[in-house]
């Protein structure tokens, strides 16, 4: 695995990238961005999908995504959802971040790093109703921050990157379509401490009382569900931007279908090797602004997990995709929908939803 920080010529400081070193790096993207991608939104096309026959004689794009590195989110009281997660879940808390109010961090697995980072919200945003999609981040083998930066302006999208605590590379923040909130990481970025944000604790275990249920431990972030407000452009701006092709269709319009579902079929993106994937599904509403995230079970057996989330008092249901694919749904605290499935499932077909058709 190589990691790429490079900058512009001049002297390097004991290796290290200054916020300077940063600021430059997306001054020259944002000046180097060609006057055809400026125009682009102006044209009556989908944002960042170039006109047919469009050549470029140079391009950063598409930047190769690897894994499916962390989300985030806010807590209406994060000390007990941190303990809601060790305890039905075993994630533990292996680092802390401290900035933006300061950010608890939960490690879901460790080979490839995946995370989620937790905030308090302050008592004036539980009032407000959430208007802003969740976050979620990409992990890059090759993390460099000028060749992404290049590729944004392509887009064009604007990013930005700061140094966290002033030692640590806080990967690249960008919106996606519909202000998405985005980010690349390095792929080894575990939400802690070092240059790159990879140093945590690894040997973190976590913390459960006397008499608790035993819990259902995660092994993987599986996937993200992301809600859009017009599928076809953000499909076009997806695949533009990444490389992540699509592995499968959900829902496809021939059936079969999932009970009660009638929107359009829904894209599934492979991250990187897989089974990691990014499903965008068309609509608005509250559902647009909920975190979905997937965890991945090893041995998972969707009736034995039922039982046990009832132990834990856990509000869950499991529906049947497709007639086929048992998937469990549960209501985490925030509003946060997480599903729970096999390590291997992939968004695809099948009992375990791992079987390419």
């Amino acid at each position: 695995m190589t990691v790429r920080i490079d900058k512009p010529a001049g002297p390097m400081r004991m290796g290290k990238v200054t916020r300077r070193d940063l600021l430059v790096a997306g001054i020259a993207a944002a000046i180097a961005r060609p006057a055809a991608a400026l125009a682009e939104p102006l044209a009556g096309r989908a944002p960042g999908v170039p006109p047919a026959g469009a050549a470029t004689a140079r391009s950063a794009l598409p930047i190769r995504v690897s894994t499916l590195n962390h989300v985030s989110f806010g807590c209406a009281d994060l000390r007990r959802t941190v303990a809601w997660y060790e305890k039905v879940l075993a994630i533990p808390r292996h680092a802390f971040q401290d900035y933006g109010g300061g950010q608890t961090v939960l490690r879901v697995s460790n080979d490839p790093p995946a995370y989620m980072a937790l905030s308090q919200r302050s008592p004036e945003s539980l009032q407000v109703v959430t208007a802003r999609r969740p976050h979620f981040c990409w992990g890059i083998e090759d993390f460099n921050v000028h060749r992404i930066f290049e590729g944004l302006a392509e887009m064009p999208a604007l990013a930005r990157s700061v140094l966290r605590e002033g030692t640590t590379i806080n990967g690249v923040n960008f919106d996606g379509p519909d202000g998405a909130p985005l980010q690349f990481n390095p792929v080894i970025a575990c939400g802690g401490l070092g240059f790159l944000g990879e140093v945590c604790d690894n040997a973190a275990e976590a913390v459960r009382r006397p008499g608790d249920p035993p819990p259902i431990p995660v092994r993987t972030l599986n996937h993200v569900k992301y809600h859009v407000s017009d599928l076809s452009s953000a499909l076009a701006w997806y695949q533009r931007l990444t490389d992540m092709p699509v592995a499968a269709w959900q829902e496809p319009q021939g059936g079969p279908r999932t009970a009660g579902y009638e929107g359009r079929p829904i894209p599934v993106l492979r991250v990187g090797a897989g089974p990691q994937h990014l499903a965008l599904v068309e609509g608005g509403g509250p559902e647009a602004f909920r975190l979905h995230v997937g965890l991945g079970v090893e041995g998972f057996d969707p009736d034995a997990v039922m039982a046990r989330l009832a132990e834990h008092g856990v509000t869950a249901h499991m529906r049947l995709r497709e007639g086929v694919t048992k998937e469990v749904l549960v209501d985490a605290p925030d509003g946060v929908r997480l599903q729970l499935q096999d390590v291997s499932y992939s968004g695809e077909g099948g009992v375990l939803g791992n079987e390419h058709r």
